[in-house]
């Protein structure tokens, strides 16, 4: 499972990187790996934020904030652990079996939810609406 970021400029390269069969395998960009722990490090690392963790299991729902993974998880951080104007989010995850997804947002995306609604397939919708977009896939 991880969370990785990217800006416009650093493109389609990130999206790549970002996709559900990288994760576990060194999902973040380039330059997020380089800002490993240091989020008082250089320019490039004040820019981009997230984590990953490998092995992360659950048995059911979790709901955690999304710059605080279980302890349990081990995740491994980059960069400021916040959300960051002007950077795509996407955060991948592995399922049982070969079950494998991802949700792309923006802080903007986040922040115009209103009560009671989730972002999942690139918009906004009511938890009955993701109720039934994910019956049959999770």
């Amino acid at each position: 499972m991880g969370l990785t970021s990217w800006t416009s400029e650093e493109g389609e390269a990130a999206i790549e990187e970002a996709s559900p069969d990288s994760v576990g395998s060194s999902s973040a960009s380039t330059s997020a790996r380089a800002a490993t722990d240091d989020p008082g490090g250089g320019p490039e690392r004040q820019e981009d934020s997230g984590w990953e963790a490998w092995g992360a299991t659950n048995h059911g729902g979790v709901v955690f904030p999304l710059f605080s993974p279980p302890p349990e998880w081990r995740a491994r951080t980059f960069g400021r652990q916040a959300l960051l104007p002007g950077r795509t989010y996407a955060l991948a995850f592995r399922g049982s079996g070969s079950y494998a997804a991802h949700v792309y947002f923006t802080a903007d995306d986040l922040a115009a939810l209103r009560p009671g609604q989730v972002w999942a397939d690139n918009r906004a919708m009511s938890t009955e609406e993701f109720d039934e977009l994910v019956e049959d896939k999770c």
